[in-house]
């Protein structure tokens, strides 16, 4: 069990990272009321998303919170349930882009993916045991449901890989960047610039923004529906 305790927060940070800390601002998106659906809190297109999936996540997000100490009230709370609508309808969209170009997880890359987890290692290695325990005990899942929300990621990762692979910093730009900086901080004590550090830099923040663009030409022919009011209950 002390075991579990000191992981507890880095495995509630993995899994629900994607959902609170998101560069996409959404489009359109707000918590309405539908048709009763018991089983289902959402629908991309043709996919629905499950209610307990739903709700699985968006207590593991307010047990983070509370195990970091921060102040939970009902504001948070409204806030939390449209940050987790939002994420999951997002992963949907993108998953189904990723489906449509033909990206696939196999079983040999999602075993690696698992054992890369720190919170599923004992003594350096992947332990069985602490695995079904982690997913027992603190996210209150199955690993079929787990398994396959990690393999939705990876498949998202692979299309966002994908794309990022044609963004490119010229020299020119970095240049221009590098001449900014130093006007900026002149006269102040600030270490050297690292070239190619900066590069990268610039080209995530480029590619985040190439991408929230894309998400939201691809949310024009996106068809969704909530199933769920402001106040968290199914509609």
């Amino acid at each position: 069990m002390n075991w579990l305790r000191k992981h507890q927060r880095k495995i509630l940070g993995f899994v629900i990272a994607g959902f609170l800390i998101s560069t996409f601002v959404g489009f359109g998106l707000y918590i309405t009321s539908g048709k009763s659906n018991m089983d289902t809190v959402a629908e991309v297109n043709d996919e629905k998303i499950p209610f307990q999936r739903f709700n699985a996540l968006y207590n593991q997000a307010v047990t983070m919170k509370r195990n970091n100490k921060e102040d939970v009230t009902a504001d948070t709370l409204k806030s939390m349930r449209q940050e987790v609508i939002q994420g999951l309808i997002q992963e949907s969209v993108f998953f189904q882009e990723a489906d449509r170009y033909g990206f696939q997880v196999s079983d040999q890359e999602l075993a690696v993916n698992l054992a890369s987890y720190p919170a599923f290692q004992k003594d350096g290695k992947f332990s069985g045991q602490a695995y079904v325990n982690m997913l027992q005990t603190v996210l209150q899942t199955s690993p079929k449901d787990f398994e396959e929300a990690q393999r939705r990621q990876i498949e998202i990762n692979h299309l966002r890989s994908f794309i990022m692979q044609g963004i490119k910093i010229t020299d020119r730009e970095l240049e221009m960047e590098i001449a900014l900086r130093m006007a900026r901080d002149a006269g102040k004590k600030t270490p050297p610039i690292d070239k190619e550090k900066l590069r990268q830099e610039m080209a995530q923040e480029k590619g985040a923004h190439i991408l929230n663009r894309w998400y939201q030409q691809l949310g024009t022919n996106v068809k969704f529906k909530v199933f769920l009011d402001e106040s968290g209950r199914q509609g």
